[in-house]
């Protein structure tokens, strides 16, 4: 009888102690997976401190901010993805870019070298309200 009690004392004492080490409160545990609330865990959000910052964000174009992690492709980082550019190997080039007059190049491209008279489209046809961001550290 007196070898059966220690071994199951030992393990009653164990079993109970280990809850209380590994116990994090829920929210602990959700700050530790997603600091800034937007539901994409640290390994695959690209500024885990901006929670309009995630992997398939809204992003509106032109603000210098990449919302959506990189997922539309954007060759020459001038913030509108190639599909939209009109030259996605130019930075200086991309619809409502400011078009210097007879330069001989459609900077904003509408067709037209000049300065536009109409207004420029400036937002994405995916998200026409996305807001505008100021981007964290990392967009």
């Amino acid at each position: 009888m007196t070898r059966l009690r220690l071994p199951l004392l030992a393990i009653l004492t164990f079993c109970l102690a280990l809850p209380s080490c590994v116990y994090v409160t829920k929210k602990e545990f959700e700050s530790f997976w997603d600091s800034d609330g937007d539901g994409w865990p640290l390994d695959q959000d690209c500024d885990d401190n901006d929670a309009d910052v995630y992997p398939y964000a809204p992003d509106r174009r032109g603000d210098n901010c990449d919302a959506d992690c990189g997922m539309e492709p954007d060759s020459d980082g001038d913030d509108w993805p190639d599909q939209a550019d009109c030259a996605p190997e130019n930075a200086f080039i991309f619809p409502c870019a400011n078009d210097l007059p007879n330069d001989g190049i459609d900077s904003d491209c509408n067709g037209f070298d000049g300065v536009r008279t109409d207004t420029c489209p400036g937002d994405d046809p995916d998200f026409p309200d996305a807001p505008t961001l100021s981007c964290g550290g990392g967009g």
